[in-house]
């Protein structure tokens, strides 16, 4: 039996092998890059979702009065990128009972993640919060409340519990320390009726100014409340349509005549005046005595004798001639909802918020 002669047949051989080499490092090298650009996007998406997190969490954080029904907010200086911040309002509060209801997204942009290649845009992630505006709380013992003490002068008028707004229950018209109301109780309106609220002994050392839950020193120090106009400025008609706070400083012992109508938060640090026909809707905040002269009338609630709460001694408020002190809760929402707080909403956040 013949043996052919067979040289030559290694070099195809070789050819092949070689090809063959070279198909698996091509597929091994596209493998390789598909999941190098596989674990980059992965990670630009997590750096992007952590930027558009901190967006969110700085935008809630620095929030400061009622928001707008739009804001739009830009942080630049966040670790790892920058975070575009949008509220929208979904429904408006209209009642005590019914807030308004914001959604706040934010839409985080990963730039500090190196991309796989030039064409590789910056990877970004929004991610979203439902949130409510929860007004500052406010301690309320009656439509009145003077821990100095109250003298009704004449039985004209009202001093009202009961709410004007209709949305909630009726509470004391006037509440005043132990053995400190003097003169007529038929002006006293809500629950009990005719007759005041007694909140305990009176004086700096009694138990009465305990039942006042307010932060007075707070107020007066700035961190509580704080003032958006500070006597003697004094807001035009057209920005008290914003209910603003107002702060007058006239402690120790010195008397403010309130100069015009106006609405929102007033804060007085000694005695307050009201003469004529003035009128005032939110609330109002005094140190010393209110004196009440002339047919005026209040809309939400008032405390007096707050400087009991710093150990000084305070006079007894005055309620000369026709009063109207009526309990509004209304008014109180929207004096007290311009420097609430933005709440989240428990289970409202959502990741991968749809844009279009």
């Amino acid at each position: 039996m013949s043996v052919r002669n067979r040289r030559g047949a290694t070099l195809p051989l070789t050819i092949l092998v070689i090809a063959l080499l070279g198909v698996s490092v091509a597929i091994s090298y596209a493998r390789l890059s598909s999941e190098r650009r596989t674990t980059g996007d992965g990670q630009a998406q997590l750096e992007a979702f952590a930027v558009a997190q901190s967006g969110l969490s700085s935008y809630m954080a620095g929030r400061n009065g009622k928001p707008t029904a739009h804001q739009d907010t830009t942080f630049t200086d966040l670790p790892g990128g920058t975070a575009q911040v949008s509220l929208r309002v979904l429904r408006e509060s209209t009642t005590t009972l019914l807030p308004a209801v914001y959604v706040i997204t934010s839409r985080g942009t990963a730039t500090g993640v190196k991309s796989y290649d030039a064409k590789t845009p910056p990877a970004q992630r929004t991610v979203a919060t439902y949130a409510l505006w929860t007004p500052a709380s406010l301690d309320l013992n009656a439509a009145i409340t003077s821990l100095g003490g109250m003298d009704k002068a004449g039985g004209s008028g009202v001093m009202s519990g009961v709410d004007a707004c209709g949305a909630m229950p009726a509470i004391p018209g006037v509440a005043v320390p132990n053995g400190t109301y003097t003169g007529a109780s038929s002006p006293i309106d809500g629950n009990p009726d005719n007759t005041p609220v007694l909140l305990g002994t009176p004086g700096a050392g009694g138990t009465a100014k305990n039942e006042v839950a307010i932060d007075w020193a707070g107020i007066i120090a700035g961190t509580y409340l704080p003032a958006e106009y500070v006597s003697p400025a004094w807001p035009t008609a057209g920005q008290m349509a914003n209910w603003p706070v107002i702060r007058v400083n006239n402690n120790p012992g010195a008397d403010f005549s309130l100069p015009a109508d106006g609405k929102g938060i007033l804060i007085v640090t000694g005695n307050l005046i009201i003469s004529g026909s003035r009128n005032w809707e939110g609330v109002m905040l005094v140190g010393g005595s209110i004196r009440s002269n002339g047919n005026n009338t209040t809309r939400g609630a008032a405390i007096a004798g707050l400087n009991v709460k710093l150990g000084q001694a305070v006079p007894v408020s005055d309620m000369n001639g026709t009063k109207d002190y009526q309990y509004d809760s209304c008014a109180l929402t929207r004096a007290l909802g311009h420097v609430g707080s933005l709440q989240r909403v428990r289970n409202g956040w959502v990741d991968t918020w749809a844009s279009y």
